[in-house]
């Protein structure tokens, strides 16, 4: 991968916690400590909120994109493929964030969670 091509958002506590309830898990099942996007993180342009995983989820829960068994897959072991760039709207105030997200390949996705 090009160096500076894509970008490793490291999962937070809040993000960890938000993802959890929109999927009705415990915490301790989200084992990945990240994901690899094609960008940094955005700032919602309404209300601050960093983009993140938590908004990955949101959006392909309420869009019907994947279920909750798939996103948990991808939670424990990483996607099997590159995603297509895509909007993807806050999941604190529903705002669009500015621009197109995708996650990068899998191999880069290795870290784990400490204690998970």
């Amino acid at each position: 991968m090009p160096d500076g091509a894509y970008h490793k958002w490291l999962l937070t506590g809040e993000e960890i916690a938000h993802v959890a309830e929109m999927l009705n898990i415990d915490s301790s099942a989200i084992t990945i400590d990240g994901n690899i996007m094609n960008r940094e993180r955005a700032a919602c342009k309404s209300c601050g909120k960093f983009s993140g995983m938590d908004d990955l989820v949101n959006n392909a829960l309420a869009r019907g994109i994947h279920n909750p068994e798939f996103i948990i897959e991808v939670l424990k072991n990483g996607p099997k493929n590159q995603s297509p760039g895509h909007e993807i709207q806050c999941s604190k105030c529903g705002e669009m964030f500015d621009g197109s997200f995708s996650w990068g390949p899998w191999g880069e996705w290795v870290g784990r969670r400490v204690g998970a």
